[in-house]
């Protein structure tokens, strides 16, 4: 685990520009530079005045309302580019990086990357031509609860990972048969946050097959992974707003890891009491030591782990890009080839009727 500083503890900060001025990065974003390695020195934005107003919350030197003319004026060590969708729900930054990734600044970038794996795969073959460092910020590459599943499933009392189950709920708009394709999926574009957990897990999906539930746009999927794991995907679209918004869990040799809620993560494992059927005295194992254990956050102390910025990773993301460009190292999770892969899956739901399994 990377540790944490107070970014007055850095003595050796990048100097970033950040491109986007909008409602997530001011909650999300922004703030993680409090924990970071990072000199915000410009911020830019199409509003001026909006710029204006982030450039003194945040602490930074000049404001700009043209990204181009901030990489030419400022001596940037990386950029942060956050910004929405355009009308058609789709994302801005195949439009935006090129022109940042030709110039050699490394990148943080927000999630969705693209509305195709092609836009993707143009900048995977960009990113292979200039070397620059790009990291996508799938949060869940970072989530506390996925990296302790992680390493419990990388031990070898777990054995191999042989399948995985999750539930996520989003909407799948029907096929349109005179146009071959799915239109407004503009929230769909969030399969990228339960599928980057299960790729973080898994590794990469090789097909796929789903069938869906219209007009609830509810999807069940079933995965088949390069490593001959099988899993499926559950997409519950009208499941209750009281539910838990989503669950994981692996399975191995007699051993299970499942991550409840986003933060809550159990690891099962031991035997219950011996004794024949029908007559076993006790549901504790013989060796109580040797048995589940949970993890959860208690919410009672003053720790950075019951920050959202944390929960979610966003800090443990930004510091794993920062150390990355400090360091002259490739960026290792959440990466642009990380995206793609997750954007191919995207297009199997947007490009395909349901009931076929689809080679990805």
């Amino acid at each position: 685990m990377e540790s944490i500083q107070f970014n007055y503890e850095y003595t050796n900060k990048l100097k970033v520009g950040f491109i986007g001025c909008g409602a997530h990065s001011f909650r999300n974003v922004y703030p993680t530079f409090d924990y970071a390695p990072i000199e915000l020195v410009a911020v830019c934005d199409l509003s001026e005045e909006r710029a204006e107003i982030y450039r003194k919350r945040f602490g930074a030197n000049h404001t700009y309302t043209d990204y181009k003319e901030m990489l030419i004026k400022e001596n940037l060590d990386a950029v942060f580019v956050v910004l929405n969708f355009d009308k058609n729900g789709h994302p801005l930054y195949p439009k935006i990086l090129p022109d940042i990734m030709e110039t050699g600044i490394p990148v943080w970038v927000e999630k969705p990357i693209a509305y195709t794996a092609k836009e993707a795969e143009t900048l995977l073959e960009l990113q292979s031509k200039t070397g620059v460092q790009v990291l996508v910020s799938n949060k869940r590459y970072f989530y506390p609860s996925f990296a302790g599943a992680k390493k419990i499933i990388e031990k070898k009392e777990f054995g191999e990972a042989v399948s995985v189950t999750g539930r996520y709920p989003l909407t799948l708009s029907p096929f349109n048969e005179e146009i071959g394709e799915r239109t407004g999926l503009h929230w769909f574009l969030d399969i990228c946050h339960p599928m980057s957990g299960l790729h973080y897990l898994m590794g990469d999906v090789k097909e796929m097959c789903f069938i869906e539930n219209q007009p609830s746009g509810n999807v069940q999927t079933l995965l088949q992974f390069e490593s001959g794991a099988i899993g499926s995907l559950h997409l519950p679209s009208t499941q209750a707003e009281t539910s838990p918004f989503e669950t994981y869990e692996v399975i191995g040799n007699k051993e299970n890891v499942v991550i409840e809620n986003a933060i809550r993560l159990a690891y099962y494992k031991g035997k219950k009491g011996s004794g024949e059927y029908g007559k076993a005295p006790s549901y504790i194992g013989d060796n109580p030591e040797d048995g589940p254990v949970i993890w959860e956050p208690e919410f009672s102390l003053g720790q950075l782990y019951n920050k959202n910025l944390f929960l979610q990773g966003m800090v443990q993301s930004v510091n794993h890009f920062a150390s990355a460009v400090l360091n002259d190292k490739a960026v290792e999770k959440a990466t642009l080839r990380d995206s793609w892969h997750l954007t191919k899956i995207f297009d199997a739901y947007k490009n395909n009727k349901a009931g076929k399994w689809i080679q990805l």
